[in-house]
């Protein structure tokens, strides 16, 4: 039996561990973070991302915990509508999209994991790795040195995997906008059956249900590469812009201190060389992290994590099976990632073009992965 190293504890790395351990691999997952983490926004799960679910066998316990939506509405800052497009783009009989907190998603994929064998090491940061045509063997910050067939980087956008597989350091690329995200309740607002997008110039606001009276809002605005949003001000500063809307006074009025709102910037990478070298593989934001808009990030994860483990259980030789998750996986992210990122470009010039490139995204989620 084959012994699997994944490095990273996100739901990339977790549905690997899953979807490796249904395929008859031994599994360790080492995750940096001492804990699972308590805090955080929600996931958007499109309907290519509900089959793959269906697949690690969590989807009716996700619908179950999060909010399903038929539709994705646009409006302008007063609140009139531009457009929607159905979320339904690939099985009538699913839902649209089911919306769901991170960290509740996380919840679910550990105890499913744990359940399958997979052992989890948290505090355990992944390095650096030697390697001999026999086994990898990875470098954990403590000194520790855990022996493996095959590491799995699934350890986000700053990878230190792949970047020890490809030797160099790969530049993240900002796509000039700032993220700002906060959960919200909403006591006297009913969320139907939509996800809630306003645009006014550069700045694109989502409401995202998670419950009938509760939810999170993510502000995208364009900002400098060497901006930081100071925590002290960064909630009065985020009311401010939402108060520029007042078709979103259902939201600014009950904004409370009481949930913290994050901000990151934007940033890309796209890994355009093979994804895999020797006994060492890369997925998800290791290997193609970027924009928020088409929510699609978790969805290509957990994609990657499906193919690893169905070409590793296909090929005993790891070059073919490697080499038949590259061409499985590369070509249909780095284009779903493209089309994320090019909404944020059209958005920064103020130019239309986000329902067309849905449905360009929609072509693509359609064809077989």
């Amino acid at each position: 039996m084959k012994h699997i190293l994944i490095a990273g504890g996100g739901i990339g790395g977790l549905s690997a561990a899953i979807s490796l351990r249904k395929a008859g691999f031994s599994v360790t997952l080492c995750e940096a973070a001492a804990e699972n983490r308590k805090t955080g926004a929600g996931i958007l799960q499109p309907q290519n991302a509900l089959a793959v679910l269906k697949e690690l066998g969590v989807f009716e316990e996700c619908c179950e915990h999060g909010f399903q939506t038929a539709w994705f509405k646009t409006f302008d800052k007063q609140g009139n509508l531009l457009f929607k497009v159905s979320e339904s783009f690939l099985d009538d009989k699913l839902p649209g999209r089911n919306n769901i907190l991170r960290k509740t998603l996380n919840d679910i994929l550990i105890k499913h994991a744990e359940a399958s064998g997979a052992r989890i090491l948290w505090g355990k940061k992944i390095v650096a790795y030697e390697e001999t045509p026999e086994a990898v063997t990875a470098v954990c910050d403590d000194g520790e040195k855990m022996q493996a067939d095959i590491l799995a980087g699934f350890d986000g956008i700053h990878s230190i995997v792949r970047d020890a597989m490809l030797q160099k350091e790969i530049e993240k690329e900002f796509l000039g906008m700032g993220a700002w995200r906060f959960y919200i309740e909403l006591p006297d607002y009913t969320f139907e059956d939509a996800t809630l997008m306003y645009r006014s110039g550069e700045t694109q606001i989502g409401v995202v249900p998670l419950a009938e009276h509760a939810g999170y809002v993510f502000v995208l605005q364009p900002c400098t590469s060497d901006y930081w949003d100071e925590e002290e001000t960064r909630f009065d500063r985020v009311k401010e812009i939402l108060s520029g809307f007042p078709g979103l006074d259902f939201v600014t009025k009950h904004m409370s201190k009481e949930h913290p709102v994050i901000f990151n910037k934007l940033e890309q990478v796209a890994v355009q060389e093979p994804w895999y070298k020797g006994r060492v593989v890369i997925g998800g934001d290791a290997a193609h992290a970027g924009a928020p808009t088409l929510a699609q990030g978790a969805a290509m994860a957990i994609e990657d994590a499906i193919v690893l483990s169905e070409e590793l259980k296909k090929h005993d030789d790891l070059e073919t099976a490697f080499q038949a998750y590259d061409e499985r996986r590369a070509p249909r992210a780095l284009k779903v990632q493209d089309l994320s990122s090019e909404i944020v470009r059209r958005g920064l010039k103020g130019e239309p073009g986000a329902e067309e490139l849905i449905g360009e995204c929609y072509a693509v989620l359609r064809e077989g992965y």
